[in-house]
C-alpha cells in the first residue's frame, strides 16, 4: 500500500495521541499540508505529545494490506462525500471489503443492544426491505438492533449486491462483539466494516460517541427503531440533527422504557415511521450539505447545555463482552416487551426448547411479569 509523503504525514499526525480529527484539521488549515504542519512540530507540540513516526504509520500500512483492506484519507479524491464538509469528519478511515459503498446512498438504523423481540423483528423486517430497494443500510455492529440490521441487509440485497457498511468503534482487525464473528465476515464479504482507530484498537467506552458520528454523517438519514432516553442511539440522532440529516423514530408504548427514547425524538421533532415504505417515501436521494448547528433547528432546544441528559461514563455498557450472559429466564423477560410476539419467535430468538420456554413463560406469567394474548402471543405486563 504506497502512500505519498503527504498523505504518510496526515497519517502521522492523526495517528498522536492526544490528537484527533478537529485538533488535526486546525492543523492543516493553519499549516496548509500535513508535511508542513510536521515540520512546524516544534512550535504547537505540547511537551507530552509525541507525534508518531514515519515507521509507525508504515507498519500500520502494512498490516492493513495483508489482511486485504484499504485506507482512504480526508482530502482525498475517493474520500465519502458525505462526510468530507463536516467540522469532525474523520481524517481517515480504515475498512474491509467494498469501498464504493461509502458513496452510495445510506440510511443508518440504530436502537438497543437489549431489544424486545418485537424491536428486532422490525428492525430486521425494515433493513430488508430498505435493502431490497437498493439502499445501503449503515449500523455500528453491536448486539440487538445493529446485528438484525446487517442481517436484514444481507439477506434482503438482490441478488447478493453489497449493501450494508459496519461502522465499528475499534480496530477494523478487532471481532468485537465475539458473538458476530461470522455476521462479520458476511458484511466484509457483501458490504465493509470501516473505523477511524488504527488496527489492534480495542473498543473501550469513549469511542463508541466517536463511531456513533461516522453512522451518522455517512447517512442521508438515520432510523431509531428502540431505545432508552440516554442510549447511545440517540447520540447519533443528534449528530444526524447538527449534519442536517434526517432523523426518523418509531413510536412506542408509553410504558415501555426502551420506547422512551423514540417517543423523545417524536414529542421534538423527529419524523415518524411505521414502515420502511414510509422511509422510502421520504428519502433523500443524497445528504443533505452541512449547515452549522447554530442555523439548525433543533429537536434539542429545550436542553441546550446538555442535549440528551448523557451521563460521563454511561456508555460504559457498550463494553458489553465484559458482562456475564444472560441467564435463560433473564433473556426471555428482556425479549419481552408491550408489543405481543408470538412463540414461535421467542422460541427462535432464545433457542430453547419448546419445552423449557414454556415452563419459563408460564413462570412469568404467575409471577405476574408476563400476559398471554387471546391469540396466543405473549407480552411483558
Amino acid at each position: 500500500m504506497k502512500f505519498s509523503p503527504e498523505n504518510i504525514a496526515k497519517l502521522r499526525l492523526i495517528r498522536t495521541a492526544g490528537l484527533g480529527a478537529v485538533s488535526v484539521r486546525r492543523l492543516l488549515r493553519r499549516y496548509a499540508s500535513a508535511t508542513a504542519a510536521l515540520a512546524a512540530a516544534a512550535v504547537w507540540q505540547k511537551p507530552d505529545l509525541q507525534v508518531a513516526t514515519a515507521e509507525d504509520v508504515e507498519r500500520e500500512l502494512t498490516a492493513l494490506e495483508k489482511l486485504g483492506g484499504w485506507m482512504v484519507l480526508w482530502g482525498e479524491p475517493d474520500y465519502p462525500a458525505a462526510l468530507s464538509d463536516l467540522p469532525d469528519a474523520p481524517v481517515v478511515l480504515s475498512g474491509l471489503g467494498h469501498r464504493a459503498l461509502l458513496n452510495q446512498r445510506q440510511v443508518a438504523l440504530v436502537g438497543n443492544r437489549a431489544a424486545s423481540a418485537a424491536g428486532l423483528a422490525w428492525s430486521r423486517s425494515t433493513a430488508q426491505t430498505l435493502a431490497a430497494a437498493g439502499v445501503v443500510l449503515t449500523s455500528g455492529l453491536a448486539r440487538g438492533v445493529d446485528t438484525v440490521v446487517h442481517e436484514g441487509a444481507l439477506a434482503g440485497a438482490p441478488h447478493g449486491l453489497p449493501c450494508t457498511v459496519a461502522v465499528v468503534a475499534g480496530g477494523v482487525d478487532h471481532i468485537y462483539p465475539r458473538e458476530n464473528a461470522r455476521l462479520r465476515l458476511q458484511i466484509i464479504a457483501q458490504g465493509c466494516v470501516i473505523s477511524e482507530q488504527p488496527l489492534g484498537m480495542q473498543p473501550i467506552a469513549n469511542l463508541f460517541p466517536q463511531r456513533n458520528r461516522i453512522i451518522a454523517g455517512l447517512s442521508v438519514g438515520v432510523v431509531v427503531s428502540e431505545a432508552t432516553r440516554h442510549s447511545g442511539s440517540l447520540i447519533t440522532a443528534e449528530y444526524a440533527l447538527n449534519y442536517g440529516r434526517e432523523v426518523w423514530a418509531v413510536p412506542g408504548s408509553p410504558g415501555e422504557a426502551r420506547s422512551g427514547g423514540p417517543n423523545w425524538l417524536l414529542k421534538n421533532g423527529a419524523t415518524l415511521v411505521e414502515a420502511a415504505a414510509d422511509i422510502l417515501e421520504q428519502l433523500p436521494n443524497n445528504a443533505a450539505p452541512y449547515v452549522p448547528p447554530q442555523q439548525q433547528p433543533s429537536l434539542f432546544a429545550t436542553e441546550a447545555t446538555n442535549p440528551l441528559g448523557f451521563e460521563a461514563g454511561s456508555e460504559a455498557d457498550m463494553l458489553e463482552d465484559d458482562a456475564p450472559p444472560l441467564g435463560p429466564r433473564q433473556d426471555l423477560f428482556r425479549l419481552l416487551g408491550a408489543t405481543p410476539v408470538t412463540f414461535d419467535d421467542l422460541v427462535r430468538r432464545t433457542q430453547q426448547s419448546e419445552a423449557q420456554l414454556s415452563g419459563l413463560l408460564i413462570e412469568l406469567e404467575l409471577e405476574g411479569h408476563a400476559v398471554r394474548e387471546s391469540d396466543g402471543r405473549w407480552r411483558r405486563s
